[in-house]
């Protein structure tokens, strides 16, 4: 079972689709929003997989956006159904939904894990630890929305329609252009 394990682990590694090691992915402009500022050259996802806790570890970084703003950052996992949690985080509803973006249409659920807080010359980190995750194969992209309070109680405006709004997705650069994350 053991050597199992470490097959599988090593097979993981070397595929590209889930990883031990760091993999960074820069930002691309959001389904959204295409003309919300960010230094993409800077700008990145850094995430990475721990196979024996099943820990995904995502850190997002803002280069070059709007100074002072809040930024909520996430997930969005394309699927046709789905638990009610992504770790210890809430997923939607528990449900996927069906949205049309850059004329795509994909079945979904969000995943909100926090907010960056840009300084007055545009830039912020927000790192999380999700986890542990059930055991899959996750299809999704991570998000930077404009604004926080999305989905989340007591958070934004209700009459704003604008803080759900994809500033900027990972990879991209079309909307459900997928990142897969395996977890044993």
């Amino acid at each position: 079972m053991k050597r199992i394990c470490l097959l599988v682990a090593a097979l993981l590694i070397t595929t590209g689709t889930a990883s031990a090691t760091a993999t960074t992915q820069k930002w691309t402009a959001g389904w959204d929003d295409f003309s919300e500022p960010l230094n993409y050259t800077t700008s990145k996802v850094i995430w990475s997989v721990n196979t024996t806790t099943r820990k995904l570890s995502v850190t997002f970084t803002l280069r070059g956006a709007t100074h002072s703003k809040l930024y909520q950052v996430g997930v969005h996992i394309f699927c046709t159904t789905f638990t009610t949690t992504f770790g210890q985080f809430p997923a939607g509803n528990g449900t996927c939904t069906a949205i049309t973006r850059q004329g795509i249409t994909k079945s979904l659920t969000a995943v909100e894990f926090g907010v960056v807080t840009t300084d007055i010359h545009g830039n912020g980190t927000f790192s999380v630890v999700v986890g542990p995750i059930a055991p899959g194969t996750y299809h999704l992209e991570f998000e930077t929305r404009n604004g926080a309070g999305c989905g989340l109680t007591g958070g934004g405006s209700s009459t704003d329609p604008n803080i759900c709004e994809a500033d900027f997705q990972s990879p991209g650069p079309t909307f459900g252009d997928a990142t897969t994350i395996i977890i044993p």
